[in-house]
């Protein structure tokens, strides 16, 4: 029989990680705004930037009446958790938010999550999010050989002009 031990870090991580997506379930903009830091910067999937505790939970309050109304957000799978020193820690996860409609994540919704958290009077803060879709870029294939030509022409010729 084999055992898993957990650090207590790693067990906060994944504390914070479900605080997040309990926030998001609960469409608690605030909430949600709350457990970063309150000069935390947040990159989302389409590389807008917040800055701030209260722009994100702005942002997150506005998104969860509109777009992202009903969602439910789920953390597929920490991929790695990397302590700094005792106070700073890098997470890299996988999720997606999910429609009501969706029963489990779809590669096309993954999504690929870089967080910062810095331990502040006690308990762990977001200081910096960064969340990136899962596209990987081909790097074979007929479409990768064709577009390769394409920009090696197009260089070519613009190296010629200058």
């Amino acid at each position: 029989m084999s055992t898993t031990t957990i650090n207590p870090t790693e067990l906060d991580v994944r504390t914070l990680m479900q605080d997040l997506s309990d926030r998001w379930d609960h469409a608690d903009g605030e909430g949600y705004g709350a457990l970063f830091a309150p000069d935390a910067t947040y990159v989302q999937f389409d590389g807008a930037m917040l800055r701030g505790r209260q722009e994100i939970a702005d942002m997150h309050s506005l998104m969860f009446r509109t777009m992202l109304y009903g969602t439910r957000l789920v953390t597929h799978e920490i991929e790695s958790v990397h302590v700094l020193r005792d106070d700073v820690v890098v997470v890299v996860a996988t999720g997606a938010a999910l429609y009501p409609w969706q029963p489990h994540v779809v590669p096309k919704r993954l999504s690929r999550q870089t967080l910062t958290l810095v331990r502040q009077d006690g308990r762990w803060l977001v200081e910096a999010f960064h969340n990136g879709r899962i596209k990987p870029f081909p790097t074979s294939g007929p479409l990768f050989s064709v577009g390769a030509k394409a920009v090696r022409m197009r260089v070519d010729r613009t190296r010629r002009a200058a």
